[in-house]
């Protein structure tokens, strides 16, 4: 009832607050009719605004719902398609090896199960968006076919890494390599079947590839892009395979911010016929932008959840990386706590107890603070690259969610 309000009895007032005055009309007789016995008893009602309602009490204490990141919604609404078109590229390859008899066909699934078994789907997300930054074309799939073709990419690139590592495990499950060691009963076969699978990988991303429509102007600078950020991605593995490179930042530049940002959003602005105002915009965003994602993977592969990582706890330090943290921390470690590092690192038979120690001395002498540090400052930088021009809108809000999607993530 609009206008109305209850008193501390439950009934209706006026929207003064004043409960309405009995009657003292005379009667017939002349004499004031008596008072009812209830209204004698009735208390007047106080002066007090209306009460809310349960509803808008509830309303007023909810929080308010933070923004969605549109690069984070791009990624959720790609995941299925680009999961569908996988599945059809290897079940056709699948088909094909299952003729040739079981150990080819065991390579190829090998192959798939790395493939499908999650990943965030981040360099077709990168491709979108670049895509997005030149054009407002409706028809993405092509750029999609490009996604697709990356992520076999990716999983070249992980299959010889964790190799290279001696890594058992990625993404949750067998790395490949030990999954075909096992199939085969023999180290090295699992290796060298390890090796063909990744190489069968990317024959696949290049002839997805070869069937793309580029505009005719872009065609030549698009196929040498896709190459070129495979020979950077490589030249940077020699790098950190070695561990003799004076500047990890150098190496982050070449085997992570070619082929996971940068490679991608190029890729994607050709595609959308990108002009080369728009082209110089992308690489200077992407550089930083890499390397803030390769430094937040250091920080996960030392204090990353394993349920998310999918790898054990402190796994960069068993291994022996050389990272901008563990640097940090052989920097900055005293005494007992620089010893314990030392143990620690590159000791694949450390113990948990001392490897949760060593995580521990990386977080009190600061290391973990100085690369947090370096990841806002390159955000900042990224976040600057944007507001140059250049960029269509769509675009330009895409990366910038990107921008915190690379730095913050979990996994």
């Amino acid at each position: 009832m609009a206008g109305k309000t209850r008193t501390s009895g439950g009934r209706a007032s006026s929207q003064s607050g004043r409960p309405r005055a009995p009657s003292s009309k005379p009667t017939r007789g002349g004499t004031p009719k008596a008072k009812p016995r209830a209204a004698a008893k009735a208390k007047p009602a106080k002066r007090t605004s209306a009460r809310p309602s349960r509803k808008s009490q509830a309303s007023q204490s909810k929080p308010k719902a933070l923004p969605i990141n549109p690069f984070i919604a791009l990624l959720a609404s790609l995941k299925r398609e680009v999961e569908g078109r996988l599945e059809e590229v290897f079940d056709a390859e699948l088909e094909r090896a299952r003729t040739l008899g079981s150990d080819p066909s065991e390579m190829v699934l090998a192959c798939r199960d790395l493939c499908l078994r999650g990943g965030k789907r981040l360099r077709p997300g990168l491709v979108l968006a670049g895509f997005r930054a030149a054009t407002s074309s409706a028809d993405t799939s092509q750029a999609l076919e490009v996604g697709v073709a990356l992520e076999l990419v990716q999983a070249y690139f992980l299959i010889h890494d964790d190799w290279m590592d001696r890594d058992p495990v990625r993404r949750g499950g067998p790395s490949v390599h030990a999954q075909l060691g096992r199939r085969f009963r023999s180290e090295h076969l699992g290796a060298a079947s390890a090796i063909l699978a990744g190489d069968f990988a990317v024959a696949l991303a290049q002839r997805l590839i070869a069937a793309l429509k580029v505009p005719p102007r872009a065609q030549l600078e698009f196929l040498s892009t896709f190459a070129n950020m495979q020979v950077d991605a490589i030249l940077g593995q020699q790098l950190d395979l070695m561990s003799r490179g004076s500047d990890p930042e150098v190496t982050y530049t070449l085997k992570t911010a070619s082929y996971t940002v940068q490679g991608p959003l190029l890729l994607g602005a050709l595609l959308g016929g990108a002009r080369p105002s728009t082209l110089q915009a992308l690489r200077a965003f992407s550089t930083p932008a890499g390397v803030a994602f390769q430094l937040r993977d250091d920080l996960l592969g030392v204090f990353g959840a394993p349920d998310e990582t999918g790898k054990p706890a402190g796994n960069d330090l068993t291994a022996g990386k050389r990272t901008p943290l563990v640097l940090a921390g052989f920097r900055r470690a005293k005494g007992k706590g620089h010893r314990l590092l030392k143990r620690v690192h590159g000791n694949a038979r450390a113990t948990p107890a001392d490897v949760a120690r060593a995580i521990e001395v990386l977080e009190k002498c600061g290391a973990r603070d100085v690369v947090e540090q370096r990841i806002a400052e390159l955000e900042l930088e990224a976040r600057t690259a944007l507001e140059v021009g250049g960029l269509r809108r769509a675009g330009q809000e895409l990366l910038a969610g990107a921008v915190s999607a690379l730095a913050a993530r979990r996994s």
